[in-house]
């Protein structure tokens, strides 16, 4: 489509709307780099989707004193790719998902851990009972991903379980974020994170989608072209997944502003984005082994305005590794068919947020890499009901206004839908 355009191809090298730290300002003695060029730095990604779906016989709970205090499985990762369509008054909003060929395999330990407890890879948590009737938060102790048996990277994380009852039966969804703690094969020497949603089976494992965005600044992870589809497993019946990205434009709409208290102080940003439609795939079948395409995006579908804080009062600015910077936001997605009128929108409350410092070649100053994730509160219009999780990953350069502010988020949303009434076919009918 004439409307496409290719965000991450090679130069010469992310938002907060969480917090408001103090920034260096672009040395304009050197000259400081023009928005397109910081854009191009901060997309430089392989970006994709996981399905995710755990073999009978590899998957466990682990149990202490009797209690199931996590799970432990092996999965297989198969290929995610999620077409939404564009909103209309006829069909609403809805989305092909296509489950394709195996890329590899995942092997996993979770454990559920203490509210307060701080996760760290170089330790066990205590003993803590799984307990489906409530909330609760759980550390991704190991986390192995293998493409084709050359390449992968290993990850640590932590997210929560929210008890639903949909579809006629009672459910644990989870969700979390994990960072890349080391990569291998072709992921030697990468950063990056990833933020999944699904469902714990009865058994034990994880069904579901993992989104993962890797640092890709020499781009020996992607694809200048489309990479074709063998389409294999079936994707859960009962969900349908939404994808798509959001991005700074021009005019005042768009415009960061800082969110006051009754203090008059600063608490926050309001930070609005332009919405459009995104494609992101991945694929082991050539013979440069593991590869993803760059980052296309289609026609503008809409307007975001939310608003984000840093969740730990008197926390440090800086995102580490071991510590990174935390958040938490409310926000509204509006959906707007080719006339712009409004077909629906969703109101999301992010639960957990997580901010990583990052550095882009040529780039003095710091940039952000983002995992979040939390309920959808609130459908207008289609979405009317909706009931689900959103969820995402993104990367940005950020100054407090008036300075520059680059970002591209990767969004997602987890719908039940036992009715398919999110879902579209291949050809775009409904599924």
């Amino acid at each position: 489509m004439s409307s496409t355009t290719v965000l991450n191809q090679p130069a010469a090298g992310p938002d907060t709307g969480n917090t408001v730290p103090a920034l260096a300002q672009p040395n304009q003695e050197r000259g400081a780099l023009s928005p397109e060029t910081l854009q191009r730095l901060v997309d430089q990604v392989a970006a994709f989707n996981l399905y995710i779906s755990p073999h009978t016989e590899g998957a466990e709970t682990i149990s202490s004193s009797g209690d199931v205090i996590g799970i432990r499985a092996s999965e297989t990762m198969y290929r995610f790719d999620i077409d939404l369509m564009h909103p209309s008054s006829e069909s609403g909003v809805r989305a092909v998902n296509a489950v394709g060929e195996p890329l590899g395999r995942l092997d996993l330990r979770w454990l559920i851990i203490p509210h307060g407890y701080m996760a760290r890879p170089d330790q066990e948590p205590p003993p803590t009972p799984l307990d489906s009737s409530r909330s609760q938060r759980f550390v991704m102790q190991e986390m192995a991903f293998a493409f084709g048996g050359q390449d992968g990277f290993l990850g640590f994380g932590a997210g929560r379980t929210f008890p639903t009852f949909a579809g006629g039966r009672s459910k644990l969804i989870v969700a979390a974020i994990g960072n890349i703690t080391e990569g291998f094969g072709k992921f030697r020497g990468h950063e990056g994170n990833f933020t999944l949603c699904g469902e714990l089976t009865a058994k034990g494992g994880f069904l579901g989608d993992i989104l993962v965005r890797v640092v890709d600044q020499t781009g020996n992870l992607r694809a200048p072209t489309p990479l074709p589809i063998e389409r294999s497993a079936d994707v859960h019946p009962e969900a349908t997944y939404l994808l798509w990205t959001a991005q700074k434009g021009k005019g005042p709409e768009q415009e960061n502003r800082f969110s006051l208290g009754p203090d008059g102080l600063p608490r926050g940003m309001n930070i609005p984005v332009g919405l459009k439609r995104l494609y992101l795939q991945a694929s082991v079948q050539s013979p440069a082994g593991f590869l993803s395409n760059d980052l296309r995006t289609e026609e503008a579908i809409g307007l975001e305005i939310g608003f984000g804080r840093g969740s730990q009062p008197g926390a440090p600015p800086t995102g580490t590794p071991i510590s990174p910077f935390q958040f938490e936001g409310v926000a509204k997605y509006r959906f707007d068919d080719e006339t712009g009128r409004t077909i629906g929108a969703l109101t999301t409350n992010v639960v957990e947020g997580r901010r990583f410092d990052m550095s882009l070649l040529g780039l003095q100053e710091t940039a952000w890499r983002f995992g979040f994730f939390g309920p959808i509160i609130l459908g207008h219009g289609c979405f009317r009901d909706a009931q689900g999780m959103f969820y995402g990953a993104s990367g940005s350069f950020f100054q407090p206004p008036p300075g520059i502010h680059v970002i591209t988020h990767l969004y997602m949303a987890r719908l039940e839908d036992p009715d398919g009434r999110f879902r579209a076919s291949a050809n775009g009918a409904k599924a």
